[in-house]
């Protein structure tokens, strides 16, 4: 099983522990050095004084009579930096610390409530998050997780901890953890050898970061999915007569001239990056206005097509959700910048939001119904891409001119409702 860094996992002090590094920094200190950072986190009030409270400097002072080995809050700093070398907020393989842009946008949100803005960057930063084991072999447990409570609907809290025993992300890693999930904890203590203290402390962060983001719910010591990202949670599947969706409860029917509006308006306005001067942010704001206008248009274009080919439409969360019967399409919209870097997000991104997605959309599905998953980008994406896309069953489309083109799987899965994938 990979070891998780569980010292600290509230997403508030997540934030006020960055902006100690910041400080630190600016102020010409290392926080590399264990003592340093530390100190800086229990004054912050981001580490606790211990079992017994007690004043910060008093507690310090104990602390510093004691070995190094043996004060905690050097343990407990050395924790943290690598929890924030996990999610990409800083870069501390050097001897000095580097903090990303991400990790700024971090500090920034710190001593301010968790709103929407700050849970999607906190959740985009989570999902994303990919860990390795001994073995060298990647995965990411918040996906993981994810995929696993959505197979065991009620899954108690402790058998969470599987998510950091999956290998990698494929589907014979998810299906041998969903099998373990079905046993009792001494017996899948017992098959993954893990003992009992390195048991509880897996299941203590990542279910934590799920129920911040209310990404579940949490009732009583169990868990299932919400019904959509930050919201409510799923109804469970009824027994029904044939294979029929339900859509999510708090999705909305759409038609290609409602879906998707925001940015559509010349009045629409964007939200201003903090800590921006004037022209800064003007530009700041022409750019996402124009990105998410891009956006937007691609998700008309697509909703016609499958509208054309007398599919239902609903949006929120997803992008385009079309709807017959027995099978469904759901689909994530991006656009790209012409940069690598992007492409890599973008990519990221559609691969995270469709399986979660696809989650909490089979959650009510009965019967044999089908969901079929799309990625469509505003221009073709490389075929390295393509391929990992494809590998957990993602089709790709990309628009040409004023028609869509995609990959082989594309051709399979859209052949049958968009023409020009024929």
């Amino acid at each position: 099983m990979k070891g998780f860094p569980n010292q600290v996992a509230d997403l508030g002090k997540l934030s006020e522990g960055l902006r100690c590094v910041v400080q630190l920094i600016e102020d010409g200190s290392n926080p590399k050095d264990d003592g340093v950072l530390g100190e800086s986190l229990v004054r912050a009030g981001v580490i606790g004084t211990g079992h017994t409270p007690m004043p910060v400097e008093r507690y310090l002072r104990a602390q510093r009579l004691k070995t190094k080995d043996r004060q905690s809050f050097r343990t407990s700093a050395r924790g943290l930096r690598e929890l924030y070398r996990l999610l990409g907020l800083i870069d501390d393989t050097d001897e000095r610390v580097v903090v990303t842009p991400a990790g700024y946008q971090a500090a920034a949100f710190a001593g301010t409530p968790l709103d929407p803005e700050q849970i999607e960057f906190w959740r985009r930063l989570i999902r994303n998050s990919s860990h390795k084991g001994g073995d060298a072999s990647a995965s990411h447990p918040y996906q993981v997780l994810l995929r696993l409570i959505a197979r065991r609907p009620g899954i108690s809290r402790a058998k969470c901890a599987l998510a950091l025993e999956a290998r990698d992300d494929t589907p014979e890693e998810l299906e041998r953890i969903v099998e373990l999930a079905g046993l009792q904890e001494d017996e899948i203590r017992k098959r993954i050898h893990i003992s009992k203290s390195n048991w509880d402390n897996a299941k203590k962060m990542i279910p934590s970061f799920a129920e911040q983001l209310s990404d579940v719910i949490k009732t009583g010591g169990t868990y299932h999915l919400a019904d959509i990202p930050g919201g409510g949670p799923a109804e469970p599947a009824q027994p029904a007569r044939g294979a029929v969706h339900r859509r999510p409860r708090a999705s909305r029917a759409v038609t290609p001239i409602t879906i998707g509006m925001a940015g559509i308006a010349d009045r629409d306005e964007a939200p201003v990056p903090p800590g921006l001067d004037p022209a800064t942010a003007a530009a700041a704001i022409r750019m996402r206005l124009n990105r998410l206008r891009r956006h937007n248009l691609l998700v008309r274009a697509l909703a016609a097509r499958l509208k054309a080919a007398g599919m239902s439409l609903f949006e929120n969360p997803f992008d385009v959700l079309a709807v017959l019967r027995r099978v469904s399409i759901l689909s994530e919209i991006k656009t790209l910048d012409g940069t690598e870097e992007d492409e890599r997000e973008r990519v990221r991104d559609a691969l995270a939001q469709l399986l979660y997605y696809e989650a909490f959309v089979t959650a009510p599905v009965v019967g044999q119904a089908v969901i079929h998953k799309v990625a469509c980008f505003e221009g073709p994406i490389s075929a390295a891409h393509q391929a990992w896309l494809n590998r957990s069953g993602i089709a790709t489309i990309w628009m040409e001119g004023d028609r869509f083109a995609g990959d082989a799987l594309a051709a399979g899965v859209l052949g049958h409702y968009l023409e020009e994938l024929r």
